[in-house]
């Protein structure tokens, strides 16, 4: 039976978490700046996790230090980098990207930074003759 309870919740916190992941997308070349907070509380060990995600322009890029992203109302959100950054492509001034910053209520944090070129409904027509 305690095999059971702590599979139970796993999968509620798997879920939870997944939950506080899944970001509101932005408009097409829009921004986007949203924070979330996740609670575990009962059976097992009480969890938090917060996260924040940015999409935004790169204002300034320090690799493995620090990087200034401006988001929604040309305000600017700063976050400093550590060994667990996490980057996928190349990021430059002036480019839009994606940045995910989460700290757990244990203070780990991890933070990923990855180029962002946004969903755009783009319609075709195929014309025949």
């Amino acid at each position: 039976m305690k095999r059971f309870s702590g599979i139970a919740i796993a999968a509620c916190f798997a879920l939870a978490s997944a939950g506080a992941l899944a970001q509101t997308t932005p408009p097409a070349g829009g921004t986007m700046h949203e924070e979330t907070t996740t609670k575990h509380t009962g059976t097992g060990k009480n969890t938090k996790m917060k996260t924040e995600t940015v999409v935004g322009t790169v204002k300034s890029y320090d690799a493995g230090k620090k990087i200034v992203v401006t988001g929604p109302k040309n305000k600017d959100y700063s976050f400093d980098l550590d060994s667990n950054v996490g980057t996928s492509g190349t990021i430059n001034n002036g480019e839009k990207v994606k940045v995910t910053y989460t700290k757990s209520a244990d203070g780990n944090k991890v933070t990923t930074i990855a180029p962002y070129t946004g969903k755009s409904s783009k319609h075709s027509t195929k014309k025949t003759a």
